[in-house]
Order: structure tokens, then sequence, then C-alpha cells
């Protein structure tokens, strides 16, 4: 999905988070202040700290103006600006860990050189709990959320919204979600929605790590709507020890101002290049499709390698429920439809099943190390220079 999503930095701002215990005691103030000034310095976040209270005899409340953060990832420089941004701070029963609370203004900005760049943003309910270790100066958990953001450029009218937020790092726990997305073209003409979606990283119970993707009510104004997703993946030659630390630095990168669309590469970069190291596995436990009349289920086992032409080779198998529906629209390789000329690998891979269950057709495949993928012992796909 293209849906660019700067609403998490103004969701976050690396302030946002989980709050998991009661203060063991009162805070000063001048301890809150510099607690949090050490969180702002190494978040590459400028403030100015236009308010500073005891409150309930047991916590603190900084409030900040002039806030700035640059944010990295993108084409051309971009900063996010924002005021009035309340910060509670407790003590914990860890003398070197503090609790946060964060309450973020309902109006923030993107500012860029160029208007195509720029973002009026609207955040209601958003900031979140964050438990820092003041002895390492890094975040133990958080817990973002926003009930509702919204994203507009000012000169065009395209926007970016969505709704129920959820951005989770617990020890055991990677998690980002949201409800109710769309976003439009100009002048606000509609170009896609999507219900719900959710990602989720966590270990097993012998430690491998686990990826479960899946998102509902996906539109978009093109032919291929892939309108249910549901993936399912576990790799026992990456534990979770290896990929916590990375996606732990992913998080944070995100909250501090890198571009969500880049900061997923590195992370999958980062998985990947562990994963070839180890050389086991990784199985995509279970998968299914569903669009416009059509279901797939299925499940692989692909293992990561350096020299293989997409990264990774492996087999996989799944049923297809609605091949007609496909024939329908792109025909058979004897007799392909227009569409079905473009795509001659589709219309082949299509052919290529055998009846199954139900009726399904049962398909089963292999990637191969030069890129070649072949279904039911016929290549169907190739690369541009025929291997």
């Amino acid at each position: 999905m293209g849906l660019r999503l700067p609403f998490i930095h103004a969701g976050f701002c690396a302030l946002s988070m989980f709050v998991a215990s009661q203060p063991a005691h009162a805070i000063s103030v001048d301890d809150a202040r510099t607690a949090v000034d050490a969180i702002l310095m190494q978040s590459g976040i400028s403030a100015t700290e236009v308010d500073a209270r005891p409150i309930d005899g047991n916590a603190v409340e900084l409030v900040y103006d002039a806030i700035s953060l640059d944010l990295s990832g993108y084409a051309n420089p971009r900063e996010l600006v924002m005021d009035d941004v309340l910060v509670t701070v407790r003590d914990t029963d860890n003398a070197d860990q503090i609790d946060l609370d964060v309450k973020l203004p309902e109006r923030a900005r993107m500012e860029a050189e160029k208007t195509s760049d720029q973002r009026d943003l609207t955040l209601r309910n958003a900031g979140g709990y964050l438990r820092w270790n003041t002895a390492r100066n890094v975040p133990v958990t958080f817990d973002g959320f926003a009930d509702f953001l919204v994203g507009e450029e000012p000169v065009t009218r395209k926007i970016w919204m969505m709704n129920g937020l959820i951005v989770q790092w617990l020890p055991e726990l990677a998690r980002i979600a949201w409800q109710g997305a769309e976003w439009t073209g100009p002048n606000r003409e509609k170009r896609g929605s999507i219900k719900s979606a959710s990602f989720t990283l966590y270990p097993g119970q012998d430690g491998e790590t686990h990826l479960d993707y899946a998102h509902d009510g996906l539109w978009l104004p093109s032919l291929f709507q892939p309108r249910t997703v549901r993936v399912k993946t576990s790799s026992d030659g990456l534990p979770w020890s290896d990929a916590q630390p990375i996606i732990e630095k992913g998080f944070h990168d995100i909250l501090t101002g890198t571009a969500p669309r880049f900061a997923r590469r590195q992370i999958g970069d980062a998985l990947w290049k562990k994963a070839a190291q180890n050389g086991a596995p990784v199985k995509v436990d279970e998968f299914y499709v569903e669009s416009r009349g059509l279901e797939a289920l299925g499940s692989g086992e692909f293992i990561a390698q350096a020299a293989a032409r997409y990264g990774f080779t492996g087999d996989f198998d799944f049923k297809l429920l609605g091949q007609d529906k496909l024939v329908d629209l792109l025909g058979t390789p004897e007799s392909p439809t227009l569409l079905g000329a473009l795509v001659p690998f589709a219309v082949d891979g299509l052919a290529a099943g055998r009846p199954g269950p139900q009726g399904t057709t049962e398909y089963d495949g292999q990637l191969l190390p030069d890129g070649r993928v072949v279904v039911n012992g016929l290549t169907v796909f190739r690369t541009a220079d025929g291997s």
C-alpha cells in the first residue's frame, strides 16, 4: 500500500508509550526536567519548556512549545512542528527507570520547502506512555495511540486519514495497527481505503520469531483488489534474541522522525541478512487472500540466500477457489484475453493448476535461485535475461 504515514511521527516523536507500574516515590521538577531533556536530545527533538509543576504529590507536569523534529528518509527535507505538548513524569520502583505520560495537541504541521510535501495535521486523543531507562538512555516499553489522525496537503487538498492507531513496543511484542484509513488524490478524489490493518512481531514458545500480518476491507481503484489478507510466518533460524534489537531500533527510528516506509525497509533488510547468515528456513505457516470472489489458502517455506536472484529460494503450495473467474479475465495459453496477453506468466501459471477438493484448483510452486517460478512442473515466470 502506497499510503505514507506521516502521522506516526506526529503521534509520538519518541515520547509515546507504556506506564507499567506505580511510582515508588515523588520525583522532583529538576530530575524530571533533566530526564526529559536527555530524551529530547537523544531523539533529535528541540523544544522550549513553558511550564513545570509538581502534581498529586508524586509526579511532575512539563509543558513544551516550539517542538521541532527533522524527518529523515524522504526525498526532500521535512520538519514536524507543534506546540502545547504535555508530559507527565513519574518515578518507578526501579531506580534507573521513569514513566512518562504524553498528551499531544490537536494541531501540528509538517513543514517543507515544497508545498506538495507540506501537511496540516489534526490529531484527536493522541499520545501515549513511555517507560525510559535513564541509565542506558533507551526506551524500555512504549504504547502509543491516536483515536483520529488526518494529514492534508494545503494546496491540492490531498488527505491521509486513519482511526484507532496503535504502536506498541514491549519486551516480547512489537505491533502497529490502525482502522478506517483512507487516502485521496487532488481535490479529495478517493484513491484507496482500508477497514483495518495490523503488523505483529513476537517470539514463539521455543524462542523463534513470528510475524503476523492482516488487513480487511482494502479498496483500490484497480482490477486486482486483495480485500482480505492473512499471513502468518515464523523462523527457527531467526531467534527473537537476534530479531528483537533490530525491530526495536526500527521502531525507535520511526518514532524519532524516520519515514515509516524507509524504516520498514531497513528492518526488513536487517532481518533478511540475519536469516541469510543463519541459513535456516522462513516458514509461511499460512496465507489467505480473498479478492472479488476469489480465495486462495496455502503455505510455504523459503531460505534467505544472498546468491538468489530475489533474495530467497523455496517451495509453496496453495488451493485456489474461483479459477473460472480468472480464466474469464485472462484467458488460456491458447487463447489469452487482451489483459492475459500482457501477463502471459499469469495465464500459464493459472492453466498449470490441477483439480482439487470442493471445487478448488491446486498449485505447487518453486522459487528457484535464478529467479524462475515453476508451478506444477511448468516454468511460468523467468527473468528478462531469459534465466
